[in-house]
């Protein structure tokens, strides 16, 4: 049975000492006197002699030592506490970082584990550690908060109790020294515990209370949706945070957006930082949007009028604007969008840093010298031939300017673009202008030229530079996209969830070049490994790979994403220094399969690999979970199905027994009551008929229980050769007890035998004999027949009645078919003697056909093997 998550209780202060650690361990008492299973995790080391008393009673969990340079740190010990797996657990910090080393650099991830794992949670916090409140109090009180907990930990927490004191009664327990040593809680007066700033934070902790109250309560009005800008800015942070208070505030949409620009390349510096910032938009709640785009504004307008954003969240550096400078992100997209609330987070820390400047490549190499000194040649040869046919100069230096072109696309370097500007300007002097072989120009109109000639030359070579760098980007998003619906359409064809994860791994394993295993998991346990191998690595890498994976401590990531349902290992924040990235697969709250991914060890992807492997593996997850989807739909659909199944069934039994108890019932009624009256041939009519229904009522039951152990595979076969001839007389003779139709035989040579069960085939000839008596007129005809054809026995039992409607042939066989023939008829079902018949059939390697008789009626069919005498 699987276990419902914990639940979290966060006693939440606006400051140290306000007595959050004291009001838990007073809750752990109560709820300990109550018969609940509590115990201590941990609790913050504090000199509190009222905090320490509390501790008394309850059980510890001992702590664990954790070396690190050259200190001892005494931390949670997390897997102490699942393996004692109380009801509920006490863990003081919330906001704690971990000591490197442990499985989660946050202590609020060991708790997020025990929660995972059905365990509750009693946890402290103080305001200044929740995420999107770390400008706001840093702007309050001066003082940066290293220890902080996104917002959604918070927002999770299933109740948060506000541990509140008068600002004034707080001071004077610090003086007092119930909070800190003498020398602390001074240096603590002058800095952070003075009275503006404990008011200040005790109204963000009201405020940050009514909110969480508030978002749970269902809104009626339209919902606001809020869009951020995200950058590589050093103070893009805090954009994002006031955009998230807006958004708490609100109880908005959050929307997140980031304008990639392929013609500006990052630094490794900006570029972590944009990943942080990335990272922390997600832990706020946001949904990061990733555009292409080299107008940032428009792509950012774009976005908002199409997915209804009601307002816009950007920052803007708050410097200087002269006549030259670019127009500013926030004025641009004010312009696009007027009509949506635009909010500017100012930016004075950066007002006077001069803005990074593009690094543009001036290295050169004697290659590209090499390759001007050829183009140039052979344009000054052109150039002279051109002279030599006597055509105009303006042709000659159009030959020149598309020289330069020509080197601007064959070489590398943003240098060459000026020089063979310069070199092309300098040799159509030298070459063609009066004196010639001379850099000097007697013609008044020269200068110009040659100035025109330079810029045009540097203008062009400079465009086709640009546009050689957009092709390249254009050929990567195109090699992205075309990969992307590969995989795609080789997701698509899978028939299975089996076959889906092979050829996904298959894909994975294309784009990574290294092994993959995929981890089959039941019950929340491993009950298969499928290591798939790598065809670029040797057998030796591929076994070592395979050793690593199996290993005992990977194992033990893959339990882990098995119960908290999260990626693990490489490239996360958990269990870094794992062999593998361990992606788990879920549905409904119940992981399925954990991929665990290996990467390259001799080199790390590159940003671009990464995008397509991630990209990949979101199509996997999709397509895992529409398969899933699908299966439960079909679930579902038969589920419904049998039910109706069931009902029809017990309809159609119900009818086919009333019918002949009916008349059972009357007849021994009549018989009782009036039997005296009666003559002797009137009596003898009433027990004939006594006698037809109580043989069908037995024929109806026997019918029943083959179904039944046919469906339960308790139908035991007991083949033997039987003649044809013996087997269609019994049927005769069981029909004629309570039917005086004629049936015609038509055996088509003597001795004509076949291997059968004996009893099973006789219940399938007289089902089909009894149909057709049933559903015909008394005048029409019935004919039964046994031949031999292409080596089998074929058994056919004809009539010339009305015949079977084409609507329902194809059901014919179904239990549940019930229909009518005739509207005098409506009184008898078909039940399930045709069904059993298929059945019966099937276990002996036949089918029951039907098909219209000629001019009118009905025909069955069904073949035998052939006995051995024949």
């Amino acid at each position: 049975m699987n276990k419902k998550r914990g639940k979290l209780k966060i006693f939440l202060g606006y400051a140290a000492g306000v007595g959050k650690t004291y009001a838990m361990l007073k809750e752990t008492h109560e709820q300990l006197a109550l018969g609940k299973d509590i115990v201590v995790g941990y609790i913050e080391p504090h000199d509190r002699p009222e905090t320490k008393r509390l501790i008394d009673g309850l059980e510890c969990i001992k702590t664990i030592d954790v070396h690190y340079k050259g200190r001892v740190f005494q931390e949670l010990h997390l897997n102490a506490i699942i393996e004692r797996m109380p009801e509920c657990v006490v863990i003081d910090e919330l906001a704690h970082s971990n000591t490197p080393g442990l499985r989660h650099e946050k202590r609020f991830g060991d708790i997020e584990e025990l929660l995972n794992r059905g365990v509750d949670v009693y946890t402290t916090i103080n305001i200044q550690h929740i995420e999107s409140l770390h400008d706001l109090v840093e702007s309050i009180t001066g003082i940066p908060v290293n220890e902080r907990v996104p917002d959604w930990m918070i927002d999770r927490a299933d109740e948060i109790q506000l541990v509140d004191l008068e600002p004034s009664v707080l001071i004077q327990r610090l003086k007092d020294g119930k909070i800190y040593a003498p020398e602390r809680a001074k240096q603590a007066l002058q800095n952070f515990f003075t009275l503006p700033h404990l008011i200040a934070l005790r109204e963000i902790a009201l405020r940050r209370i009514a909110d969480s109250v508030h978002k749970r309560i269902p809104l009626e009005h339209a919902k606001e949706h809020i869009l951020v800008g995200i950058s590589s800015s050093p103070t893009n942070a805090k954009v994002i945070r006031t955009a998230a208070r807006l958004v708490q505030s609100l109880h908005a949409e959050f929307s997140c957006v980031y304008v990639m620009d392929d013609s500006n390349e990052l630094e490794a510096e900006d570029q972590e930082r944009l990943q942080k910032n990335i990272e922390l938009a997600e832990q706020l709640g946001g949904t990061v949007v990733i555009l292409r785009e080299n107008n940032p504004s428009a792509a950012i307008a774009n976005y908002a009028k199409i997915s209804g954003v009601t307002k816009v969240v950007l920052g803007k550096t708050m410097g200087k604007t002269t006549w030259f400078t670019r127009r500013k992100l926030t004025d641009a997209v004010n312009a696009f969008i007027p009509s949506i609330d635009l909010y500017i987070v100012p930016d004075y820390e950066n007002a006077q840093k001069k803005s990074k400047r593009k690094e543009i490549d001036f290295s050169l190499q004697w290659l590209d010298f090499l390759k001007m000194i050829c183009i140039f040649t052979c344009v000054a040869l052109l150039g002279m031939f051109f002279q030599y046919l006597g055509l105009s100069e303006s042709n000659i230096i159009t030959i020149f300017i598309l020289g330069v072109l020509i080197v601007a696309i064959w070489t590398t370097s943003w240098l060459m673009n000026i020089i063979s500007s310069a070199i092309a300007v300098l040799e159509f002097n030298f070459l063609f202008t009066q004196p010639i072989f001379s850099f000097e120009a007697y013609h008044k109109d020269y200068p110009m030229t040659f100035f025109i000639m330079f810029l045009a030359g540097l203008l062009t070579s400079s465009l086709a530079k640009k546009i050689r760098k957009q092709e390249q980007t254009a050929i990567y998003n195109s090699y992205r996209i075309e990969t992307l619906l590969d995989a795609n359409r080789t997701l698509q064809s899978a028939k299975n969830v089996d076959e889906l994860m092979n050829i996904g791994c298959q894909e994975m394993i294309k784009n990574t070049q290294a092994p993959i295993m995929l981890y089959t998991i039941e019950q929340k346990k491993i009950q298969n490994a499928a290591y798939f191998p790598c065809s670029h690595l040797t057998t030796q890498q591929n076994e070592h790979a395979k050793k690593k994976l199996m290993n005992s401590n990977e194992q033990a990531i893959v339990q882990w994403c098995i119960y908290n349902q999260k990626a693990a290992g490489q490239t996360t924040n958990i269990f870094k220094d794992a062999f593998a990235y361990y992606v788990p697969f879920s549905f409904h709250d119940e992981v399925q399969v954990v991929l665990a991914i290996t990467f390259k060890q001799q080199q790390p992807f590159s940003k671009f690999e990464k995008q397509i492997m991630y990209a990949i593996l979101n199509e996997l997850m999709l397509s895992y979970e529409q398969f899933y989807l699908l299966e439960e739909n079909m679930k579902v659909a038969k589920e419904k199905e049998l039910e109706q199944i069931q009902s029809n069934l017990l309809r159609s039994i119900s009818h086919d027994l009333r019918t002949p108890l009916t008349s059972i019932s009357g007849h021994a009624s009549l018989l009782k009551t009036a039997g005296t009256q009666l003559t002797n041939e009137q009596k003898y009519t009433l027990y004939e008929d006594l006698d037809y229904n109580a043989n069908r009522l037995i024929q109806l039951v026997e019918n029943l229980l083959a179904a039944s152990k046919i469906s339960n595979g308790q139908l035991s076969l007991h083949i033997h050769e039987e003649l044809i001839e013996d087997i269609f007389q019994d049927c005769l003779e069981q029909i004629a007890k309570h039917s005086e139709r004629s049936i015609q035989v038509d055996i088509q040579e003597p001795n004509l035998s076949a291997k059968m069960d004996v009893r099973l085939i006789r219940q399938v000839i007289y089902n089909l004999l009894d149909n057709a008596i049933q559903h015909t007129e008394p005048h029409c005809h019935i004919y039964l027949k046994a031949y031999k054809e292409n080596g089998l026995i074929w058994i056919e039992v004809r009539d010339d009645g009305q015949g079977v409607s084409p609507n329902i042939k194809e059901a014919l066989f179904h239990p549940t078919t019930f229909y009518h023939l005739k509207q005098h008829d409506a009184k008898r079902g078909l039940g399930i003697g045709l069904s059993l018949c298929q059945n019966i059939l099937q276990i002996h390697q036949s089918e029951l056909h039907v098909k219209d008789a000629i001019p009118h009626g009905a025909i069955f069919t069904f073949s035998l093997e052939k006995g051995s005498g024949i």
